[in-house]
């Protein structure tokens, strides 16, 4: 496996092979920033934890693959192992065999002379025995050996079968050593086809992908969101100032309808005319103040002591914003006296 790394942590790319020559294979989106700063940006932080479990998935995709190609190793191991050991077996046979072929010419048993052939008979007959013989012996075979058996044996045949049956656990040793290296060979076979079958690193891939496409996704909808909450927040404080200026204007117009009142029941008062009663009176109706019987007005209006008095207290009613019910009851006056 091949890691290509920059100085802010993995790169983008994780480049895979395996020990049995498979082609590298490249996982995306695969990152993890281990020197990213977040702070407390919701969007880094989202995208650095799907990093995490996009690189994690990868991460035991990959450790699951090198289990694999670890596996094959071992396999390949034990194959090697055992063909040393077959090659070690082979050398001691060999070497046997050149005993008994340097005792045949010690003794100077020719090798087509029937003690010769007897011999191999016999040395085949010991194999079977000794369960390193791949195939039986004859009906033919038997026979012979029944005839071979009904004297006693050279001193040749002795020696040579005891070279024989020393051999035999080094044929013992072959035969279990072929049979490991067959199997050894099936095992990497069959574990080479289920990778084929299964593609972990690409599912891996796959997984990873999805993982960052998701997060992007929730990341839009955190965007998208955000800034939603800033146009409502902007609506809502736009919306507070045209509440305040509305109340602003609201008491500017009520301060104005007082003034208005206030000068109506002033020109009321001195003028002491219907017309100028009844714009008092609307007035007030329309600011919906506190009743003002605007006839004693008038009648006060009339008397030339109650002109007098309005003259004198003309500066207090226009300080007043609201002329009250009780400032007036008790005050009218008869004109004529």
């Amino acid at each position: 496996m091949k890691l290509t790394v920059n100085a802010a942590g993995f790169h983008n790319s994780v480049q895979m092979g395996t020990k049995d020559g498979q082609s590298a294979r490249t996982v995306k989106n695969a990152v993890f920033g281990g020197a990213t700063k977040l702070g407390e940006d919701p969007v880094a932080k989202r995208r650095e934890e799907a990093r995490k479990q996009a690189w994690k998935v990868v991460e035991n995709a990959w450790k699951n693959d090198r289990s694999v190609d670890d596996t094959i190793q071992s396999h390949r191991d034990s194959y090697a192992e055992l063909e040393n050991r077959k090659k070690g077996a082979l050398a001691a046979i060999d070497e046997t065999n050149q005993q008994k072929e340097a005792l045949r010419e010690q003794c100077g048993v020719d090798a087509d002379s029937q003690e010769q052939q007897d011999l191999l008979l016999l040395e085949k007959e010991q194999d079977y025995k000794n369960g390193v013989l791949d195939e039986g012996l004859t009906d033919e075979e038997y026979d012979r050996l029944a005839e071979i058996h009904k004297k006693p044996l050279t001193g040749y045949q002795k020696q040579a079968m005891e070279l024989n049956n020393y051999a035999a656990g080094h044929k013992r040793e072959i035969r279990r050593a072929d049979y490991g290296m067959t199997a050894e060979k099936q095992n990497v076979s069959r574990i080479k086809l289920e990778r084929l079958k299964t593609h972990a690193m690409v599912d891996a891939q796959g997984a990873a992908d999805d993982i960052m496409d998701a997060a992007n996704d929730e990341i839009i909808g955190m965007l998208v969101q955000e800034v939603k909450d800033q146009q409502d927040e902007k609506m809502d404080e736009a919306k507070e100032k045209a509440d305040e200026a509305m109340k602003e204007k609201e008491k500017r117009e009520e301060k104005l309808d007082e003034m208005k009142l206030e000068r109506a029941i002033e020109r009321a008062m001195i003028e002491g005319t219907d017309e100028a009663v009844e714009e008092a009176e609307r007035i007030k109706r329309q600011n919906d103040s506190q009743d003002i019987q605007m006839t004693d007005m008038v009648d006060l209006a009339d008397s030339a002591d109650l002109k007098k008095s309005v003259d004198q207290n003309l500066g207090d009613i226009k300080s007043s914003m609201k002329v009250l019910e009780a400032d007036l009851k008790g005050i009218k006056v008869d004109e004529k006296a």
